[in-house]
């Protein structure tokens, strides 16, 4: 390979995932030159970014902040590569896998966080003088019926004019609820753009997300994304094609699919 071909491979699999990118750059650079000592920052920086986004204590939005900045710097490195400071004259055939456990372990987190959250959630069940506090899948069943059921006989929600009344409906509903069900939507959020992001585990990890939740889960979901109270959760949950398969007799109205699709 001569150098043009070196830093096209190399900016190829940074395209296929960053920890690729930086797996690949350590194969080729020569440990004496100026620009491993950078390397050894930015990989240094990665890894401290990986183990704050595994605690779950900054939002994706920052997290991919800093993923597009060590994006830049690796890209600015594979610019300034020339021949004196590579060590091997091609780029190994083949993806290092070991990069990526800790993009999966990161992952997994995230799927503890979101039964925690889940199980987090409740739902009290009052007859006559007692109460019954009910949580998890049970409580997100309970929610959504309650609220389907307001609309059973309701004639006026068909077609455009209808899609506009249970929006307003479910966004009221999401903007004042205590906080129990916007947490457990924020780590959704989180778990989307996360498995959007990997090219190379992007399939395994949505499959295993669209596995997590139960036909109410999806539809209370849907009518969270349909609300409007969080664009991008919206845009997430449409590029990710969650509500695809979906039992569309689940939904208040089931011709209203179609806009999550």
């Amino acid at each position: 390979m001569d150098l043009n071909d070196i830093q096209s491979e190399l900016k190829s699999r940074v395209a296929k995932g960053l920890n690729f990118g930086i797996e690949a750059l350590e194969e080729v650079l020569v440990p004496s030159s100026d620009l491993y000592n950078e390397y050894i920052l930015l990989k240094s920086k990665y890894n401290d970014l990986m183990y704050v986004s595994s605690l779950n204590t900054l939002p994706y939005e920052q997290i991919e902040i800093g993923l597009n900045r060590l994006r830049s710097h690796v890209l600015a490195i594979i610019d300034k590569l020339d021949t004196d400071g590579l060590k091997q004259q091609e780029v190994g055939s083949e993806l290092k896998i070991k990069a990526l456990p800790t993009r999966r372990a990161n992952f997994f987190k995230l799927l503890d966080i979101h039964f925690h959250n889940l199980e987090a959630i409740r739902f009290i069940e009052a007859d006559g003088e007692t109460e019954n506090i009910i949580s998890g899948r049970e409580a997100v069943f309970n929610i959504y019926w309650m609220n389907r059921h307001k609309f059973s006989r309701r004639e006026d929600i068909q077609g455009q004019a209808g899609l506009g009344i249970l929006k307003g409906h479910f966004l009221e509903l999401f903007s004042s609820e205590s906080g129990m069900l916007e947490v457990y939507f924020k780590n959704i959020k989180h778990l989307l753009a996360y498995s959007l992001d990997s090219e190379v585990e992007r399939q395994f990890f949505l499959d295993t997300v669209k596995s997590l939740f139960s036909r109410f889960e999806l539809a209370l979901i849907f009518y969270y994304a349909l609300c409007g109270i969080d664009t991008e959760f919206e845009g997430l949950v449409k590029k990710a094609r969650l509500m695809e398969g979906m039992d569309a007799e689940e939904l208040i109205v089931k011709e209203h699919l179609k806009y999550l699709l």
